[in-house]
């Protein structure tokens, strides 16, 4: 290994070419982080020159490192040097040159023009092939880069086309038609910026020396390192080229760029496969820093690095269906429900159950539908309705899982041992306390809508004849109490005799709520607080009716009285009477949901009650219970 200082007049002087392997990142930098400070530095330098004061530009700046190998070459080919890494601040100089060539170029300067294209292309004995060129970058620039070269004419927005445009504005209005400026600029670009050269020896492993060494530069994502250490690590005999068009050409997509929202903290989803895809495979919950536990606990398996490959793509084709939810994807319609609500959690022990264990499709449906009717029911019952210790259980189910056969009963063993609130599984009773009584105000308001929404579906499914125009679970629809949460301002009472039964509150005789009170009363307590309502009656006989107000108050919030509504519907039926919310349901929803209430003359708990236990039992076919799963049922 041999390091040197070199300048940028060196690195691009000679007859050279600087070739960025294919599995090596594409250009990154932007503007904000690397353009725009390297401009400032550039503009401070050609400042220095233009002084009078030698001393201040006899200093020159340092730029980073590069790290290079050389290539074999055949007779009459240029040398070549392939970048371990620097190819993003070589890339960049390549660039502020062609912008500079391009300005002298439009303003005469044909002597400066050529002295730049010299540290652009190589001499005339390579223009007929790509020996002409100084650099050649990874196959998803090259094209880019080399019309850049060739001056033709590209308005695409990546980001090279883009770091070309901010330097040959930002230099077009700094020299500002002044040759001295631009002879002083170009020769600052050159002689003022200085980088470490490492030039590894044939012998030298890349592996154990590439690292990011410029502090300016991008900082390499856990699954950089892990690229570079795949393909560094391959023989030559392996074709690298062909390894990387076989199995990482599939990552190289602007696709594992986009970025997700984990713990509030944005992470791209190649990090987020990298980190899941490690989870899978060790059945561990930390497998922080990434690189280095897949060092640690995936390299020294030594299967080679065509298995790990070949292991990376398979996973990431099953992760891209998870994270993608393809309607055509019998794992993508099933990962809806996960995707609605933001949960990745699940997504390890999904991959290590599609990659690694051998299930049938059917088994993978059922075992999908217990991830599903589990998380729903702990959505449903858990007050703080976090997912944070699913982490740890599934990743203990992975470790108890790994090598042995499976059998979907097995899988629903391990789940019913689960006994603490922070991992098991919500059972009917559970589920019942919450959609029946009181405590559904407990819950979050998408779950409830979720909740409705399904059972929306699933009563469409049953109804052959319902015209199948597609629901979709967003923000327009809406929760919606049928009996409205003040109910108390214009749903009457029916004053109620001793021991009568109350079928609905439609009877010639009703009363206010506010009205069965006296004034005193009233003016000493809150109505809608105090539990110790009888004292202040103005009548006993008002005891029965007042019985069935707090009823009214216990079944508010149960899944009986809930629909869903468009938004723009909701304010429409506010507080009114069941008549008149039941006619504007009726005229303004396509729901079966609202079509079944429309079809009560009345509304109160009897009602209610009836409802919310006809959605009980929708519920439980839709999310079942462990025991449903345990006894083997479909």
């Amino acid at each position: 290994m041999e390091t040197t200082n070199v300048l940028v007049s060196s690195l691009f002087g000679n007859e050279i070419q600087y070739i960025i392997p294919l599995f090596q990142r594409y250009y990154v930098w932007d503007e904000e982080n690397q353009w725009q400070p390297l401009w400032e530095d550039i503009k401070e330098k050609v400042s220095r020159r233009r002084s009078e004061d030698t001393d201040k530009r006899s200093t020159q700046h340092f730029t980073g490192a590069i790290v290079i190998q050389q290539r074999g070459t055949h007779v009459n080919e240029v040398n070549k040097y392939e970048i371990i890494d620097g190819q993003q601040r070589l890339t960049t100089f390549q660039i502020i040159l062609c912008a500079l060539r391009d300005i002298c170029e439009e303003h005469g300067y044909d002597d400066i023009q050529r002295r730049t294209e010299r540290h652009i292309r190589n001499e005339e004995d390579y223009r007929s092939n790509d020996d002409q060129y100084k650099l050649i970058p990874t196959e998803y620039d090259r094209n880019t880069f080399i019309s850049l070269i060739d001056k033709d004419i590209d308005n695409s927005s990546c980001l090279i086309q883009r770091a070309y445009r901010f330097f040959h504005r930002e230099i077009a209005d700094y020299v500002d038609d002044d040759k001295k400026i631009i002879q002083i600029l170009f020769r600052s670009i050159l002689e003022d910026f200085a980088l470490v050269q490492i030039r590894l020896d044939p012998d030298d492993q890349p592996e154990k020396i590439f690292e990011s060494l410029n502090a300016r530069g991008k900082a390499l994502l856990q699954f950089d390192l892990l690229r570079n250490n795949l393909f560094l690590r391959a023989r030559v005999e392996e074709n690298r080229d062909l390894l990387y068009q076989d199995y990482w050409k599939y990552f190289e997509n602007p696709y594992w760029e986009k970025t997700k929202t984990v713990a509030r903290k944005k992470i791209t989803l190649s990090e987020l496969f990298f980190q899941h895809f490690l989870m899978a495979k060790l059945g561990e919950e930390n497998v922080t820093p990434l690189f280095n536990v897949y060092q640690k606990d995936i390299v020294k398996r030594n299967k080679g690095v065509r298995f790990e490959l070949n292991d990376l793509k398979k996973y990431s084709e099953t992760y891209q269906e998870l994270i993608d939810c393809s309607p055509n994807s019998e794992i993508g319609r099933s990962m809806l429900f996960f995707d609605t609500f933001d949960i990745t959690t699940l997504h390890p022990f999904i991959l290590f159950v599609i990659n690694e264990l051998e299930v049938s499709s059917s088994d993978l449906s059922k075992i999908l539908h217990i991830l599903e009717s589990y998380t729903v029911r702990r959505l449903l019952c858990l007050k703080t309705q976090s997912t944070k210790n699913y982490t740890k259980l599934f990743s203990r189910l992975i470790r108890e899982l790994k090598g042995k056969s499976f059998h979907l009963t097995d899988f629903a063993d391990l789940l019913s041992e689960e006994k603490t609130n922070s991992t098991r599984f919500p059972n009917n009773f559970d589920v019942e306390n919450f959609l029946m009584i009181q405590r559904a105000a407990e819950v979050k308001e998408n779950v409830l809508r979720y909740i409705l929404f399904r059972s929306e579906l699933m009563k469409r499914k049953k109804n052959q004849f319902f015209e199948k125009n597609e629901l979709v679970f967003d923000k327009s629809l809406t929760l919606e109490h049928i009996m409205p949460q003040k109910w108390h301002t214009k749903w009457h009472l029916p004053i109620i005799e001793i021991d009568e039964k109350v079928d609905s509150f439609d009877v010639e005789k009703t009363v206010m709520y506010e009205d069965m009170f006296s004034a005193e009363y009233k003016k000493e307590n809150n109505l809608y607080s105090t539990y110790s309502l009888e004292d202040g009656l103005i009548d006993k006989s008002f005891e029965p009716t007042l019985d069935l107000a707090q009823k009214r108050n216990t079944f508010l919030h149960c899944i009986g009285n809930l629909t869903l509504v468009t938004g723009r519907l909701n304010p429409s039926l506010s507080n009114d009477i069941f008549r008149n919310k039941r006619e504007k349901l009726y005229k303004n929803s396509l729901l079966v949901l609202n079509r079944e209430v429309c079809e009560r003359q009345t509304w109160d708990t009897s009602e209610i009650r009836e409802r919310g236990e006809e959605m009980l039992k929708l519920f439980f076919k839709i999310w079942p219970s462990l025991e449903h799963f345990s006894d083997g049922a479909t």
